[in-house]
């Protein structure tokens, strides 16, 4: 009873205005945690019917936030565990992202969107709602519930009851809302690196959070829902992926992946693994798959989803076609048992057995047609026997294309997967990343750019510089701009492969242009960091980890840096990052640089 007390008095419920809230946002003092909260998934009209409701002054749900108390001098923070969606609807309006009825909000309505306009930093998009309308929904009160947690099993447990009692999340999201085992760890992992929105941390601020959200194509940011693999390639329905069923694909294939024997495919199951299950079997299961996952490793897990499902993209690349195109002559609505067979088949063949693509096009063609002999099962359960003889009749029906694996070869790395991760990342860690179209001038004369080169280094530093644990790239290969793109096609015939605003532009051309092989400028890279003015350790960090990787069929340098115990400097000078901004630390400011770094900010 005392502590019941005690909580209800941790806990304060009050109203504030959306002119308020939004002040607040504009501070980034509002938090994602990504273990438990969806992706941005509103549509445009749900998020044109909330914003209708509070210009009408109809009630709306309560807020939920979890303050966080402030440390040394940065301002109080509140983790957002319920009604993420409905904040982002409304400020997402404000800053004239979308208009209601066809009209925008006027920006010189509340003191801080006209600071914004005047500033450069928000444009004003007509024609304007009425200026009453916008007085309506700046000065509309916004109920919040603000609590202070003791620690995140609290918040967890509190996002899973408030979800629990109606229809708001799917099953798999109140699955994995909180569960933090090593198996939930990398169902939730993998899921964003195929969806695209991975991030370098669970939490990230509300501001950041759209730009590697999940998206409609009207909206000016985030990753198109219609790019997104399991809809690119007719697996899911785009209301399954906001229902998270990626997530029980994934989860699914994992547990195949790690147990012996093979387990079924249905939804209690699934619940066993995740520990969202009583009773003493369930637990045991529970208890199976995490030793499972802990033996192999998260990491080890992830590198083996994605160099198959790397593999199965090269492969529907070649084709041309979605994979329920190729697989049954005619896209099917949803496919998502026939790409596990096909996953779990070349997942035997790649790894259990070690095998390697002898013939990318003979593949291609064993895989044509070839669901009409894959006789899924309708219906929500799916037997272990009849899930595992499907899975070898098509590992024997691809097997021809397949042939022993030769010593690995970094140069044959493929990275598609990560490297659209890197990209997408950078979205919301500019200061991590970089990207350089190539070594090359681009003014035809075809000189290696010395200047260039020492500058990918320093950018290192600042990389390696921005705080302790920090891990960062550059990528050599990558045009950011399309008049980088367009010069390298110019000069040389290159078809950039463009993802994102990103143009891939790989680095074969500039090999052939200075008469060598990749083999060859490899060795000659790595020989210049040996050689370089960059401080030790870092200077044998970089050597040892730069990358020769594929993507599709170009070929990236990868360059990357990880901070050191002490700050690292090129040639005696100290650089940081800000953005995607190198500075050169003065002199003066040395001492600065190593007690924010030694303290780990």
């Amino acid at each position: 009873m005392v502590e019941a007390q005690k909580a209800r008095q941790d806990l304060t419920v009050k109203g504030e205005s959306v002119e308020r809230i939004f002040g607040n946002y504009q501070a980034w003092r509002y938090i994602v945690n990504r273990r438990y909260q969806r992706k941005l998934v509103w549509s445009l009209e749900e998020k044109r019917s909330f914003i209708d409701s509070i210009i009408n002054g109809y009630p709306v749900p309560i807020v939920l936030l979890a303050e966080r108390k402030a440390t040394g001098a940065g301002p109080t923070q509140f983790e957002i565990i319920d009604g993420m969606q409905r904040l982002n609807a409304v400020f997402g309006y404000i800053e004239n992202e979308y208009g209601v009825d066809g009209r925008f909000f006027d920006l010189n309505t509340m003191a801080e969107t006209k600071a914004l306009l005047d500033a450069g930093k928000l444009v004003q998009r007509e024609p304007l709602l009425s200026r009453d309308a916008c007085v309506q929904i700046a000065s509309y009160t916004v109920p919040l519930s603000i609590y202070e947690f003791a620690g995140d099993g609290d918040v967890d447990e509190v996002f899973r009851r408030i979800n629990s009692g109606g229809r708001k999340l799917s099953r798999q999201e109140l699955r994995i809302a909180g569960s933090t085992g090593h198996f939930a760890q990398a169902v939730r992992y993998i899921a964003a690196k195929v969806r695209g929105d991975v991030s370098a941390s669970d939490e990230l601020p509300l501001n950041e959070m759209k730009k590697i959200s999940i998206t409609n194509r009207e909206l000016p940011y985030g990753i198109d829902v219609d790019e997104v693999f399991w809809i690119k390639q007719g697996v899911l329905t785009k209301e399954q992926v906001r229902e998270s069923r990626d997530e029980e694909i994934i989860a699914d294939i994992l547990a195949f992946m790690l147990l012996e024997p093979k387990p079924p495919s249905r939804s209690e199951v699934l619940d066993d693994f995740f520990g969202y299950s009583e009773g003493e079997p369930q637990q045991q299961r529970h208890a199976q798959i995490e030793l499972a996952t802990q033996k192999i490793t998260t990491e080890v897990a992830t590198a083996d989803f994605q160099r198959v499902l790397d593999q199965l993209k090269i492969t529907l690349n070649r084709s041309g076609r979605t994979l329920g195109q190729l697989l049954l002559g005619d896209q099917p609505p949803r496919a998502p048992r026939y790409f596990q067979v096909v996953f779990l088949a070349l997942h035997k063949l790649m790894v259990v057995q070690n095998q390697e693509v002898v013939d990318q096009d003979q593949l291609a063609k064993l895989l044509d047609g070839s669901g009409k002999q894959i006789q899924v099962p309708e219906g929500g359960r799916w037997g272990a026997e009849d899930r595992a003889n499907l899975v070898n009749g098509a590992a024997g029906v691809y097997g021809p294309a397949f042939g022993p694996a030769k010593a690995y070869d970094p140069a044959q790395v493929r990275w598609i997967t990560q490297m659209e991760n890197i990209l997408t990342q950078s979205y919301t860690e500019q200061a991590a990343y970089d990207f350089k179209q190539g070594f090359l001038r681009l003014d035809g004369k075809h000189t290696f750019d010395e200047d260039s080169f020492d500058k990918i280094l320093k950018t290192l530093a600042g990389i390696a510089n921005i705080r302790k644990g920090v891990r960062g790239y550059v990528l050599v290969g990558v045009a950011d701009t399309g008049a980088d793109a367009e010069r390298v096609t110019q000069l040389y015939g290159v078809d950039a492969k463009p993802f994102e605003r990103f143009f891939i532009t790989g680095v074969e051309h500039e090999a052939k242009a200075l008469g060598r092989s990749l083999d060859d400028l490899f060795m000659e890279l790595t020989s210049r960091i040996k050689r370089s003015a960059l401080s030790e350790p870092l200077r044998d960090y970089v050597a040892r980890n730069v990358k020769s990787v594929r993507y599709y069929d170009k070929t990236v340098y990868v360059f990357e840096a990880q901070a050191q115990e002490e700050p690292s400097n090129f040639n005696n000078v100290f650089y940081v990052r800000h953005g995607n901004q190198l500075a050169e630390v003065p002199a003066a400011q040395y001492g600065e640089l190593f007690k924010r770094f030694l303290a780990g900010m």
